[in-house]
């Protein structure tokens, strides 16, 4: 008997994280270096996520409310264990300065073992 080896489709972005994905990654882009610090050292600090990066600085250009828009702009990636995506991704749209941040979640499929072990030992889920 044939087997289909295929993922069940996901309705949602909130069905959440591949089981496959013990660990994922959110970015998300504020308005400033200073901003996207704080944001995430408080994330750290309570265990929504197990380490951060930030690059200071970046340009976006976007259509927003009818007009095209150039930003400086700060990135932020935070990399957490899976089962805490839905809960960081809230505090993240909690704490945000803009009226629509950009915020997507991204599956880590992979990659060193001892790494992946240190993020999720850092994240409190």
């Amino acid at each position: 008997m044939p087997t289909n080896n295929k993922p069940p489709a996901r309705d949602s972005v909130e069905d959440g994280i591949p089981p496959a994905a013990s660990v994922a990654m959110i970015y998300a882009t504020f308005p400033d270096r200073q901003t996207a610090l704080a944001l995430g050292r408080s994330m750290v600090e309570q265990g929504l996520a197990g380490c951060i990066n930030v690059f200071p600085a970046m340009t976006s250009v976007y259509v927003w409310k009818g007009a095209t828009e150039t930003a400086e702009e700060a990135v932020m990636i935070l990399k957490l264990a899976g089962e805490g995506v839905e809960r960081a991704v809230a505090y993240i749209l909690a704490h945000h300065p803009y009226e629509t941040p950009a915020v997507l979640v991204l599956p880590v499929l992979g990659g060193s073992d001892d790494y992946l072990a240190w993020v999720r030992s850092g994240t409190r889920v």
